[in-house]
């Protein structure tokens, strides 16, 4: 007689959505305690076996990429929108940068398995219309300087708050560091841009 497997009413998808959301989840909280955590670890700790989780993510890179996302949309988006609604000020600014650095620095493990942070916060900054609106009415106001451009928004906040030394400083000096590397935004003293290349112009 034929064995006919019992099914619990769920569907593959969502299986594997538990499973990415488990996976995740462990995941984000062992970068927490040791940029080291390993990927068989990580499995053992969301309760999945190694095959499951490299069936989700090939390599540790990606996994720390998905963990990443998860930190932007629930820690970062949030501010973002807040220095939306500000008037773009550079101290609204190194508010807003002060504070997604403080995010980094409790998600520090993760972000040093992303690779390439500043990439990473470049690509995600870079689709947010309201930030660059914002940046848009703080130049007609004189807040900014007159000639930064669409493409230079999102690559300037990923530099500035994922600067090496700046995301492990005291947070008084922590805040001195993010205040010097904004003085680049001061349209008073601000010497005039160099131009781009012609292929940074088309890949912006």
């Amino acid at each position: 007689m034929i064995s006919v497997p019992k099914h619990d009413g769920r569907s593959p998808r969502i299986d594997a959505l538990s499973n990415i959301g488990r996976i995740t989840a462990a995941a984000r909280q062992a970068f927490r305690e040791s940029a080291e955590a390993t990927l068989s670890a990580i499995a053992r700790r969301a309760g999945v076996g190694v095959a499951t989780l490299y069936r989700h993510f090939p390599n540790r890179e990606s996994l720390a990429g998905a963990v990443m996302e998860q930190v932007f949309h629930e820690e970062v988006e949030p501010l973002l929108a807040a220095f939306s609604r500000t008037g773009a000020r550079r101290e609204d600014l190194l508010d807003v940068a002060d504070r997604v650095v403080q995010v980094l620095e409790g998600e520090w493990g993760v972000a040093a398995s992303v690779g390439d942070l500043p990439a990473f916060a470049a690509r995600h900054l870079a689709g947010r219309e309201e930030l660059l609106q914002t940046v848009h009415r703080a130049q007609a106001a004189g807040n900014l300087r007159a000639d930064l451009d669409v493409g230079d928004v999102p690559v300037l906040l990923a530099m500035v708050i994922t600067a090496p030394g700046v995301v492990n400083a005291e947070p008084a000096s922590r805040r001195r560091y993010l205040s010097l590397l904004l003085d680049g935004l001061n349209p008073h003293h601000a010497e005039p841009l160099p131009a781009r290349t012609d292929s940074e112009v088309s890949a912006s």
